[in-house]
């Protein structure tokens, strides 16, 4: 649906950053780096850090293909920060988070869904444990539906997953935006539309 260079542009998650930020929607401390000096002043003032993936979360690892997760960085690991050096990360801090929420977005029309983890492995990556996950279509607030579509507008996007944390006082979190994210599984979990919708958009009647 979205057109290859929207795509492009889209992915660079410094970018989403940005741009989330410029419409309003509230977004985690970040930091961007190779120096183990500034990942260590980075956690000394913001205190637990995750750390993910900059590009492509795929890996040709062993002959195959391996997913990198989300994950925690252990205060032990903060001395030597092995590996580090060798190319960027993204540090953020870590959010405390009630859930989380995936929203796929078809043209105008939104598709919420909480995500309720049932393990500490999916509480920090809900895609390591799809087993322990429960879902709930919920309501998106206002000021972040009107974010979402002006980040969407921004980026030339007519298609997009968007996930959010939602912290213990109900505020939402931006966290990332995939411009081909996967839909099909919440589709059927949650009895969503979402096939019609994008049916509807490519025949030009959204």
């Amino acid at each position: 649906m979205n057109l290859p260079a929207a795509i492009a542009d889209a992915e660079s998650k410094p970018r989403q950053l940005d741009i989330a930020a410029d419409v309003g929607l509230a977004t985690p401390p970040t930091l961007i780096s190779n120096d183990p000096s500034d990942v260590r002043a980075f956690a000394a003032d913001v205190g637990r850090i995750i750390v993910k993936p900059l590009a492509e979360p795929i890996v040709h690892e062993g002959g195959g293909y391996t997913a990198v997760y989300t994950r925690i960085v252990a205060s032990r690991e903060l001395d030597s920060l092995a590996g580090v050096a060798a190319t960027a990360h993204l540090f953020q801090a870590w959010v405390p988070k009630s859930y989380e929420v995936r929203v796929t977005v078809v043209g105008r029309q939104v598709f919420p869904v909480a995500i309720h983890a049932g393990s500490e492995a999916a509480r920090v990556d809900w895609r390591t444990d799809y087993t322990s996950l429960r879902y709930e279509v919920i309501d998106c607030p206002p000021k972040i539906l009107a974010g979402i579509h002006q980040y969407f507008d921004a980026f030339g996007l007519l298609y997009g997953a968007l996930d959010f944390v939602v912290t213990p006082d109900d505020s939402w979190v931006f966290l990332e935006c995939n411009a081909s994210g996967q839909w099909g599984w919440l589709a059927e979990e949650c009895q969503l539309p979402v096939a019609a919708a994008i049916a509807t958009e490519l025949m030009g009647n959204g």
